[in-house]
């Protein structure tokens, strides 16, 4: 018994002095790489070289290898930001141990780039991302020292450019493509802004969705190591982006592991200093064990789901929420000095699509319940002050889109135009003030419309016009001309 104990407690011992021993280790890397001496790590500048052979000097030291047999530092160009410039990824490899699965992979990645100086100001990026590759450097010496336990290899990548559009994890994933290794990614995993989780309070990962029984999984062992851990099925958000995008539009499962954005986003406060280093070294921990679980699971499988921004083909069906805002005009028989002036017009609602296979059409409706309200001016004194008319109802548009999808569509995104009819059942409607003549509304008025707009992922932003063919009183003695105009933005956010 008291032999168990001194092991146990040697154990302990054993297992703290290797956290301080980490802790330390991250606090020195971070300090480094977002020194003033680096002056921002601006993408492809000297200064970034100087963090890329930093990263690989560590590897070195460590034993791990690099993944391809001309080195650790991979060059590869890209002339989308005007000229053409020349990049530097850090791709290296724990190889595993199984004959089976060592030629399958898991892939650890985070950028190393920030944003440079920008007047006169260095924006040191200690969040974005040195946390991320300081955590990519400890993750791997973990792994190099436990490598038997490794079945499946894991390639390390520190990704050059992603502050300006991505580029180096985009270079990786088409080069692995080209190589024909693309298939063989069972998951990648980015860490992007994770140095502070103690202010955050918990470790954000989106894209368990993207794996069979992934939440499941991943909630199981942070709760065995005491993580507090946000899952989310995938990303969703079109505003931002990290390097997960490039191998999930392959179809590769992907995971976006941060603390969030709590830290100085961006901001020339971004310091060293700020980092919750016991915390980072808490997430590199728990990202070393589900690593090495991932690679060493032979049932480890793909759900065969992935974000709708990450959509890399037209999709048969496509589902969201939409909202209209715009104006709604009377249109009388009489002369131009007596038409009604606009007022406001909206809806709330769906939007849902059907794709055909040739792509560049599909059928469009959006169920919508709204109100609308327009000045109706007194006809028999066309200068006195307007009334307001008003309606409440259900909308039912049914349109012939078409589209310029491409392969090319998820990086400049789709415009499309649609042309079609609508249908609107009133439940209310009249003058603000008592009319007899609105005893006479017609309940079911239609007419034609068309839209313009432009979809980037999920988010869609149209212009819409809605056109009365019949009338709005549906006695012929009572003002038969008279129709309502619609106009306005529509906006949509799609998430099926």
């Amino acid at each position: 018994m008291k032999k168990t104990f001194i092991l146990l407690l040697l154990a302990s011992c054993t297992l703290n002095l290797f956290a301080q021993s980490q802790q330390k280790r991250l606090e020195q890397h971070l300090y480094y790489l977002a020194s003033d001496s680096l002056r921002g790590r601006y993408a492809g500048s000297d200064d970034a070289m100087k963090a890329a052979e930093y990263i690989v000097k560590q590897y070195e030291a460590m034993g791990v290898e690099p993944f391809y047999e001309s080195g650790y530092i991979q060059s590869f160009t890209n002339s989308m930001i005007g000229n053409k410039r020349t990049f530097n990824n850090v791709i290296a490899c724990i190889p595993g141990s199984d004959p089976a699965l060592k030629d399958e992979y898991v892939i650890i990645g985070a950028h190393y780039d920030h944003l440079g100086v920008r007047n006169g100001k260095v924006y040191n990026g200690a969040d974005d991302n040195a946390s991320g590759t300081s955590a990519v450097i400890e993750i791997a010496r973990q792994l190099k020292e436990h490598q038997s336990e490794l079945k499946r290899s894991v390639i390390i990548v520190n990704f050059d450019a992603e502050e300006i559009g991505l580029f180096g994890s985009n270079a990786f994933a088409q080069r692995l493509a080209k190589e024909k290794k693309i298939g063989k990614v069972c998951l990648m995993m980015s860490l992007d802004m994770i140095g502070w989780y103690r202010q955050s309070g918990k470790l954000i990962v989106e894209g368990t969705g993207t794996i069979d029984d992934g939440k499941k999984k991943m909630k199981e062992l942070a709760e065995m190591l005491g993580v507090n851990l946000k899952t989310q099925k995938f990303e969703r958000s079109v505003l931002t982006a990290t390097d997960t995008e490039g191998f999930a539009k392959k179809g590769v499962p992907t995971l976006a592991v941060t603390t969030g954005l709590k830290s100085p986003y961006h901001k020339p406060e971004d310091d060293a200093d700020l980092i919750d280093y016991k915390g980072l070294s808490d997430i590199s921990d728990y990202i070393t064990r589900w690593t090495t679980q991932v690679s060493s699971d032979e049932l480890f499988r793909s759900s065969g789901r992935v974000a709708k921004k990450h959509q890399s083909d037209i999709q048969p069906f496509d589902l969201g929420v939409t909202v209209e805002l715009g104006s709604s005009r009377l249109h009388f028989p009489y002369s131009s000095a007596i038409d009604g002036r606009s007022s406001f017009a909206g809806n709330v609602g769906l939007t849902a699509q059907v794709n055909f296979k040739c792509k560049w059409i599909g059928l469009k409706t959006q169920p919508m319940y709204g109100w609308s309200f327009a000045k109706y001016p007194d006809l028999s004194n066309p200068y006195s002050k307007s009334n307001t008319f008003y309606q409440e109802g259900f909308t039912l548009p049914f349109m012939v889109v078409f589209q310029t999808w491409s392969n090319h569509s998820f990086e400049i995104g789709v415009f499309h135009a649609g042309i079609g009819v609508y249908y609107t059942r009133v439940f209310k409607g009249g003058l603000r003030t008592v009319d007899p003549v609105w005893g006479y509304l017609n309940r079911n008025q239609g007419g034609f419309m068309w839209d313009i707009g432009y979809r980037f992922h999920g988010l869609d932003c149209s212009v819409y016009c809605r056109y009365q063919v019949n009338y709005i009183t549906n006695d012929s003695s009572v003002i038969p001309h008279l129709r309502n105009f619609y106009s306005g933005v529509s906006l949509s956010y799609f998430f099926l």
